[in-house]
């Protein structure tokens, strides 16, 4: 028992005995310190702080020792760093924050500027220095994110030295840089007129406020009129007092003002002021077409003239092609600007390019995403073109003897990936009878077309009928060439032939597929179209191929043309006519060959037919209604001259911004083959 209190007492006295030993070599390295870095050995305080530091992490004095030795031997970065861990660990030592907020505002640390306030406000919190409190008031002052508080410190130093005009120079000077205090500039300007009422630099900054605003721009032109009794040659205050005057509506003087201050010293900055004066009213602004060309032949770069210009350009549609010149000329310099991609829009969109309007649209868009006009334009430019989703119903019934009927349903969709592509799909399935018998199966037709200008476009289309024995797959592709007034088109495309039950899905006769019927061809479509007169020319030829017959020769042509003779509102009334011929070089009728595929095919056949129509376009929607009878000529077997005709009628309405209804149907007879009657329904939720 004794032995064990013995060696108890030795291991604390050892332990004792240790604390001294390290409370011993700290004061020693300290004492070193102080003495290397009172005769300048920098390099040997460093080294005794830092064993210092080793021996006592905690010591506030090697910490803060280490720190000014490192600076002291030019070591700036490894200061900055001791002065950052120190203070972190000793907030309260005012003095090296004050130090380390110096250093901080040295260019070489300017992205620390942030950390310069935060130092100084950490040593203002310790010690109030009215000095220190002006450095970071200034510091502050430099970026309008702490504006605010930069004002707030100088409202500190000025309850403490109401008088100093220094202060109140820099407080105000701050006061004018921030729109928001506009208020609280002109109560210090005030305040200044009528302390020093020959004070003319504030009462040339108290015009100048005053004309900001529409309200008191008078009140300012009054007092350029005093300033200038005074001074009536000063260039700055002829255009202040021009600049007073406009924004105060008195424009008829301020054109005078802006003339007269330009005769004093024509600068960019007052020209584009008296331009956009001029601009402002329909009889001056081929005058303000003038001053923004003056101004961008000296300053060819100057965005604001060419801005100014556009706008000028953009007043008549005969010139918003230059205007659009104009604005692509910004967009060079700098593709995101806003004002150019909104303008553009609008050029397009008036000059009928409307993929590029909404191109351009969507831009501005993105670029004023907070701007409720921008995303406006947006809007209006893409109405009409919305995504949508949908559904519908098509029902065909045919008579006589080429007894055809069919009903589908289907689901319908329709995007612009972008605004120079258009693609649309439909899906459902159909059901179809004739003669006693009956098909039924899927569809999927898929629509997709990219135009690459106004002028070129390429569509493309394809198909797929379950219902078919034979000749499922339909397709088009087409090549459009567009002008203002003319359009041709070129293309391939591969349709089913409807002319009867047999010939559209096909039956089977002696375990062989009749009809299934399809009609590959060539076409060429031209059309010209003025607005008051139309004509329209189509041509194809090809072959009729199915399964169970010879590839056959087809070809047909037709002829359209119609003239505007009634127009009122957004009713318009045409009047024309139209020839049509179709040639198939074998009859297919069937009528001796039990496998034929029963379609509508003498040797010629040919309708000429007068045509009335009426339509309206609004915004909500369309309409639009065309009948005629038909002068029908037939060659071959049974040939001969009859009666017929067709009728059609369209309509499309647009309920809110979300929900569209066409409604699409045609009746015709066909000589004495057969008559028909066809109608679409549909409905799409637009998003």
């Amino acid at each position: 028992m004794l032995r064990a209190v013995r060696a108890a007492v030795a291991a604390a006295a050892l332990a004792a005995s240790a604390r001294a030993g390290a409370g011993v070599a700290e004061s020693w390295y300290l004492s070193r310190a102080r003495a290397n870095a009172q005769i300048g050995n920098h390099a040997a305080a460093i080294e005794a702080y830092e064993k210092a530091l080793a021996e006592n992490p905690r010591s506030r004095e090697a910490s803060r020792g280490l720190g000014l030795s490192r600076l002291r031997n030019g070591e700036t970065d490894r200061a900055v760093a001791e002065f950052d861990r120190h203070l972190a660990r000793f907030p309260d030592d005012a003095e090296l924050a004050f130090e380390q907020a110096r250093i901080l505002q040295w260019s070489r640390y300017a992205y620390r500027a942030r950390d310069a306030s935060r130092f100084l406000e950490m040593g203002l919190a310790v010690r109030d220095d009215p000095a220190r409190r002006l450095e970071l008031a200034r510091l502050l002052g430099r970026d309008r994110a702490t504006l605010d508080r930069a004002l707030a410190e100088y409202d500190r130093l000025l309850a403490r030295a109401p008088a100093d005009r220094t202060l109140r120079d820099e407080r105000l000077n701050l006061l004018l840089w921030d729109p928001r205090r506009r208020a609280d500039a002109l109560r210090e300007l005030e305040r200044r007129e009528a302390e020093r009422p020959d004070d003319e630099g504030a009462r040339r900054d108290l015009a100048r406020l005053l004309a900001d605003d529409p309200a008191r721009a008078g009140e300012a032109a009054g007092r350029y009129d005093a300033l200038l009794a005074r001074r009536p040659a000063d260039p700055d205050l002829l255009a202040g007092r021009a600049r007073a005057l406009s924004r105060a509506g008195r424009r008829a003087e301020a054109r005078e003002a802006w003339a007269r201050a330009i005769a004093v010293r024509p600068s960019p900055e007052a020209r584009l002021e008296y331009a956009d004066l001029l601009a402002a009213e329909p009889a001056t602004r081929g005058a303000a077409r003038l001053e923004y060309e003056a101004v961008l032949r000296d300053a060819p770069r100057s965005r604001r003239a060419r801005l100014g210009l556009a706008r000028v350009l953009m007043a008549r549609k005969e010139t918003s092609g230059a205007a659009a010149a104009q604005y692509r000329e910004v967009l060079r310099a700098a593709p995101a600007d806003a004002e150019a991609h909104e303008g553009l829009a609008r050029a397009y969109a008036w000059n009928g390019d409307a993929d590029r309007a909404l191109a351009h649209g969507e831009l501005a868009a993105r670029a004023r995403a907070r701007d409720p006009g921008a995303t406006s334009l947006e809007r209006t430019l893409r109405r009409g073109r919305e995504p949508s989703l949908g559904a519908g119903a098509r029902a065909l019934s045919q008579g006589g003897g080429w007894g055809l009927s069919s009903l589908a349903a289907f689901g319908a969709g329709a995007a612009e990936p972008t605004p120079f592509t258009s693609s649309a799909a439909e899906a459902g399935v159909v059901a179809r009878r004739g003669d006693g018998l009956r098909a039924e199966g899927a569809f999927v037709d898929a629509r997709g077309e990219w135009r690459a200008s106004t002028a070129l476009r390429l569509r493309a289309s394809g198909g797929w009928d379950g219902s078919r024995r034979a000749g499922r797959a339909t397709g088009e592709v087409a090549l459009d060439l567009r002008g203002p007034v003319r359009t041709l088109s070129v293309g391939v495309a591969r349709a089913a032939r409807a002319d009867s039950f047999r010939a559209l899905a096909g039956e089977a006769v002696d375990g062989r597929t009749a009809g299934a019927a399809s009609e590959t061809c060539a076409e060429v479509r031209a059309s010209w179209d003025d607005g008051a007169r139309r004509l329209r020319l189509a041509a194809r030829a090809g072959e009729v191929t199915g399964p169970a017959f010879p590839a056959t020769f087809a070809a047909a042509a037709s002829a359209r043309a119609d003239l505007a003779v009634f127009r009122r509102g957004a009713w318009t009334a045409w009047a024309g006519a139209s020839l049509d011929a179709t040639h198939h070089a074998r009859d297919l009728s069937g009528a001796a060959d039990p496998l034929a595929p029963r379609l509508f095919s003498p040797p010629l056949f040919a309708a000429i037919t007068p045509r009335l129509a009426i339509g309206r376009e609004g915004a909500a929607g369309s309409v639009a209604l065309e009948a005629g009878p038909a002068l029908q000529l037939t060659s071959g077997p049974g040939g001969g001259v009859r009666l017929g005709g067709d009728a059609r009628v369209s309509l499309a309405r647009r309920l809110g911004d979300r929900l569209r209804l066409t409604l699409d149907g045609r009746a015709e007879r066909v000589a004495s083959a057969y008559g028909r009657a066809e109608v679409l329904a549909g409905a799409a939720l637009l998003f």
